[in-house]
């Protein structure tokens, strides 16, 4: 896998020992620092306001939890699953999801910087109105998505499925979508000013825009 700088990404800044822990619940306003969890089972938590700093998480389940404005920087998730959790307002900063479930995961208004999303399920996920800054999707489902009203300035989307995904409003300059499924993308002229493709999404983002491509009478295809 090539290195987060390569990417333009920071990657999380993990101390060389961590304390190796298993919660059996999360508390409103608490932080939690510099830990290893391992097959935390925490679904359904109401937790707000909550502080996550350095740690390794895998295969943590925080499925259809409740953790609005959490603050989460230099944390690497592995095969762990998000399914479902509240993220409002959240800020994500140097973290790494490798191989999670964020199916209909709500990152309404959240501020991401510095993350990797690679081979994540996002179906269904939310960001409406999210603000997103050197943030990398690789080989992620994220078919019927929301990212309306986002500033996804500079993100890229790599070798994505991005069917049916609702970009309707959302800032897409430098927008790298190269290698991604577009089908029944929402959106329009405006929004894909700016936006990276290759030549052969060309002719699928014109039809995605309305547009008819046809020869002219008497002329032969080339």
């Amino acid at each position: 896998m090539k290195s987060l700088s390569r990417r333009g990404l920071q990657a999380p800044r993990l101390p060389a020992q961590l304390q190796t822990e298993t919660p059996t619940g999360l508390e409103a306003r608490a932080e939690y620092t510099s830990v290893a969890w391992s097959g935390v089972q925490l679904p359904e938590q109401q937790a707000p306001h909550l502080t996550f700093e350095q740690g390794v998480w895998r295969r943590v389940n925080f499925s259809q939890s409740r953790l609005p404005q959490a603050r989460l920087s230099d944390i690497r998730l592995e095969a762990s699953d998000l399914s479902g959790v509240d993220l409002e307002q959240a800020r994500l900063r140097r973290l790494e999801l490798l191989g999670c479930r964020l199916m209909g995961v709500q990152l309404l208004e959240a501020h991401l910087e510095d993350v990797l999303f690679r081979e994540g399920n996002l179906t269904h996920a939310l960001f409406t109105a999210a603000t997103f800054k050197a943030v990398r999707f690789e080989n992620c489902r994220l078919n019927q998505a929301s990212f309306e009203g986002a500033d996804l300035t500079g993100v890229v989307f790599e070798t994505c499925d991005l069917s049916q995904v609702d970009f309707r409003g959302a800032k897409l300059k430098g927008t790298d979508l190269r290698g991604s499924t577009l089908n029944g993308l929402q959106v329009g002229a405006q929004e894909l000013r700016g936006a990276i493709i290759e030549p052969t999404q060309a002719a699928q983002v014109v039809g995605l825009l309305g547009v008819e491509v046809k020869e002219r009478d008497g002329e032969a295809s080339t």
